[in-house]
């Protein structure tokens, strides 16, 4: 006579009898429960939506929403679901008989939850899809420590030094030396202005207003920045001083 050897011995001390694979056998078998009872169901849940109102049109929607969560629970795993599921499948199941041999009437209790079944399904249908995401976790950086024993006796306790990074030195400030702008040349008390050596071309020039080369001249002269530009604004500026220049004849 053979000994049957039980499956607890076999496998390791502790596991838990979903990590057992199951056999093709019962895959196919349950594969089958589930078709086979999809398929029944459904023509009363379709008689049941047409029972309570829905629209012909959308009426066979309303099975493929309360056997979609069926199939959805049942692959998630979730024992609760599955209950609740076929719990939703046995209600509509029982209220189209109920309905089709005319032992109870469409009251409106009835009507409120058939008609809440749909955004239930919906719902719970879309927290099972979750389940199967991935949680990321970040992972947060160390500090380094050494722990190992620094030349000390074994009685005495262990040394610990952290490892903290050398920290990168500070670039030196380099300090130059810049020439004063033209802007600083032209505010030094020792040189005249540019507004001076114009005021003074009108007087050289025998009362007659100076031109822009006569200026940039005067200008270059006196190592000052002579663009037209300048030039012309130096000359608005002495005639804005005194408005009797402007009408002096030109140069």
């Amino acid at each position: 006579m053979s000994v049957r050897k039980s499956p607890a011995t076999q496998g390791v001390a502790g596991s838990s009898p979903s990590s057992v694979p199951v056999s093709r056998t019962d895959r196919l078998l349950l594969t089958l429960a589930l078709v086979a009872g999809i398929a029944v169901t459904a023509y009363s849940e379709w008689q049941l939506a047409l029972l309570v109102g829905v629209h012909p049109a959308v009426a066979p929607l309303f099975p493929v929403a309360v056997d979609t969560y069926v199939v959805a629970s049942v692959r998630a795993g979730k024992g609760r679901d599955i209950a609740a599921s076929l719990a939703v499948m046995g209600g509509c199941q029982v209220s189209a008989h109920l309905l089709t041999t005319r032992t109870v009437t469409a009251s409106i209790p009835l009507v409120a939850v058939v008609s809440l079944l749909i955004p239930i399904t919906v719902w719970r249908v879309h927290a099972l899809a979750g389940l199967e995401r991935p949680t990321i976790i970040p992972l947060v950086p160390m500090s380094t420590l050494n722990l190992t024993r620094v030349g000390v006796p074994p009685w005495k306790p262990v040394v610990v030094k952290a490892v903290i990074p050398a920290l990168t030195p500070r670039r030196k400030a380099v300090t130059a030396c810049v020439s004063p702008g033209p802007e600083n040349t032209i505010k030094n008390p020792q040189k005249p202005s540019a507004d001076q050596i114009v005021r003074g071309l009108y007087d050289q020039l025998g009362s007659r207003r100076p031109g822009t080369a006569h200026i940039r001249d005067a200008l270059k002269a006196a190592n000052l920045p002579c663009s037209d530009g300048t030039c012309r604004e130096a000359r608005k500026r002495v005639e804005a001083k005194e408005p009797k220049l402007k009408l002096l004849p030109p140069a």
